[in-house]
């Protein structure tokens, strides 16, 4: 579940048995308990997605997960600095639970999201030796879009750093300068961790 985005109105059971997919570094669970994403403010849930290669980002825990949906509903992965996706992802494996939809789960405003508040049942695991070799498939049968940092413009990236920088401010980051957060923004975007020093002294 990304920290930027917030859930929207229930599906109202119309989903029910639908695929699902969840993905997580941890192996052999035969049910997903709800739990609380940490760093990103949402309440104890199970995260799903019908959507695979969105499920795959999730495979390794992470700070951040910098995808998004275009106007025509195609996903895609921004790197928001060099070589992003392979720092994170290569040589990482995860596991792939398959589910299907409830009743009492909900879509959210994020496309292909589901999220409920009460266990969910495993109905097979597939392992994924590396995460990112799994990504770049996705990206091969055109059902992931990546943006690779030589791709993104000048004022793209200076949008990137607004956006980090609004990061530390939300997250207090300031206050906590040596926690692993803070140590992971302070060394991939350094412009962002100035430019919020910078807008705390001014005030």
């Amino acid at each position: 579940c990304p920290h930027h985005r917030h859930p929207g109105r229930g599906s109202g059971g119309r989903d029910r048995g639908v695929k699902l997919y969840h993905c997580s570094p941890t192996s052999g669970l035969q049910v997903l308990e709800p739990n609380v994403t940490r760093y990103f403010g949402k309440p104890r849930q199970v995260c799903l997605a019908a959507s695979l290669p969105m499920a795959l980002f999730y495979g390794v825990k992470h700070f951040e997960y910098t995808y998004g949906y275009t106007r025509e509903g195609v996903l895609y992965y921004e790197e928001y600095y060099p070589e992003a996706l392979e720092e994170i992802y290569r040589g990482r494996s995860a596991s792939l639970y398959i589910c299907t939809a409830g009743e009492d789960m909900s879509r959210t405003a994020i496309p292909n999201e589901y999220v409920t508040d009460r266990p969910v049942p495993v109905e097979e695991e597939q392992v994924i030796p590396d995460v990112y070799a799994a990504l770049l498939e996705q990206e091969e049968i055109g059902a992931l879009q990546i943006i690779r940092w030589p791709e993104i413009g000048e004022k793209r990236r200076e949008k990137i750093v607004e956006t980090e920088a609004m990061v530390i401010a939300e997250q207090k980051l300031l206050t906590q300068p040596h926690s692993p957060f803070a140590g992971y923004i302070q060394d991939k975007y350094p412009a962002a961790w100035a430019l919020a020093l910078e807008r705390r002294e001014g005030k």
